[in-house]
């Protein structure tokens, strides 16, 4: 691979910075140091580890206004203490990569240690870096030239069937594809935003799907490692976690206790329940280009009343 083929990396971190195993991962498989970016916010009290991290190891440090993620992007339902969620880290990715003229990048969370080939959900082998960046290039081509603006890669807690010969599901997680000009404003300051995220992407009628064969990310288990989002689950519990889209969606998604994670509360999506099932148009318009549309609204999770599609205030007569 050449230096363009290797796609921008985005990762959101918090309390991690001696401890970034997606860095270490990418760097020492030898993916380009200049093309990983890694961001935190202004009122984390470990910053300067961020930089000096940064600086001796060469990846490139964003630090975003956690005060104007809070103002622009709402909350469900109660937030922790400190206010804060990758959830809001991820939206603000969009400002500095239009900053950068980064038009399509992918979303890793902080913890990645590797991905595995399995084919049709059987489990192969592990996969080189190199590999997963050929990968990374193959699917956001087919996202560009479809109009895709959220697609996913699956992760190995996701791999409960064998022998499945399904190549799709309906969901993006911990690996996603941004595709900007497809895209507004993405998730929810929730601790549970990733899953906001694309189910209301479903809701409002836009293809959004994730790679169950092949290429598949290595899940770290949730509210294990130290720092990340460990920290912020702690302040509110998984249990805000679990019920934060049984709220949103209650038709299409309860809450169950899973079995196979020690009786753990989390919650189960019937993807059938969701808007795209009522197909729109004649039929002389495809469904999957986020843009088949154009009258509709840009996708957004921001408050939709008093801020205009582009992020900036409404006129006057907008306002109470």
């Amino acid at each position: 691979m050449i230096m363009e083929d290797y796609l921008h990396v985005f990762i959101p971190s918090y309390h991690r910075a001696r401890n970034l195993r997606t860095v270490d991962w990418l760097t020492e498989g030898g993916y380009p140091v200049e093309k990983i970016h890694v961001v935190i916010d202004d009122e984390a009290d470990d910053s300067a580890e961020y930089e000096e991290q940064s600086s001796r190891r060469g990846f490139v440090l964003h630090v975003f206004s956690q005060e104007e993620a809070r103002r622009r992007y709402d909350y469900v339902h109660r937030p922790s203490r400190s206010r804060r969620s990758a959830g809001q880290a991820r939206n603000m990715f969009q400002d500095i990569a239009k900053g950068l003229g980064i038009e399509r990048y992918v979303v890793m969370d902080d913890d990645t240690t590797g991905f595995e080939f399995r084919p049709f959900g059987r489990y192969g082998r592990l996969m080189s870096v190199r590999e997963v960046a050929g990968v990374f290039s193959a699917v956001m081509g087919v996202v560009k030239k479809w109009h895709v603006g959220l697609f996913g890669l699956s992760q190995t807690g996701e791999m409960f069937e064998t022998g499945s010969t399904k190549l799709l599901r309906n969901k993006i997680m911990n690996c996603t594809f941004v595709n900007l000009p497809f895209v507004y404003r993405g998730e929810r300051g929730v601790q549970d935003d990733d899953t906001s995220q694309y189910v209301t992407a479903e809701n409002e009628g836009y293809f959004v799907a994730s790679l169950r064969h092949g290429c598949v990310l290595k899940q770290m288990p949730s509210a294990t490692q130290p720092g990340g989002l460990t920290d912020l689950y702690h302040e509110c519990k998984l249990l805000n976690k679990a019920l934060v889209t049984v709220i949103q969606f209650p038709s299409a998604i309860r809450a169950e206790r899973q079995v196979m994670n020690g009786g753990r509360l989390h919650h189960r999506i019937n993807a059938r329940y969701l808007a795209p099932k009522v197909l729109k148009g004649d039929g002389t318009r495809g469904n999957i280009e986020w843009d088949t549309y154009p009258e509709d609204v840009p996708f957004t999770n921001e408050p939709k009343r008093g801020f205009s599609v582009d992020g900036g205030q409404q006129e006057q007569e907008n306002k109470i």
